[in-house]
């Protein structure tokens, strides 16, 4: 199993609200935000695969559709 941290890119449908992504750079290292016609693209560097897990629950919780993570 690789335990090192790396970069993802996780693109969830339609817009993130300010205050998620205020979490979101608390949190974790968020290189980019990516807004686009078909939902928004986020970079994220440094994740590990716990860092994956709670990345992915903060979205999930608050109510984002997650379509796609790719490292």
């Amino acid at each position: 199993m690789n335990t090192d941290a790396s970069r993802y890119r996780v693109t969830v449908a339609g817009p993130v609200a300010e205050g998620v992504l205020a979490t979101l750079r608390a949190r974790f290292d968020l290189e980019s935000v990516r807004p686009g016609d078909d939902g928004t693209e986020l970079v994220v560097a440094g994740v590990d695969q716990a860092a994956q897990r709670a990345l992915l629950t903060l979205l999930w919780d608050t109510g984002h559709v997650v379509r796609s993570v790719t490292p």
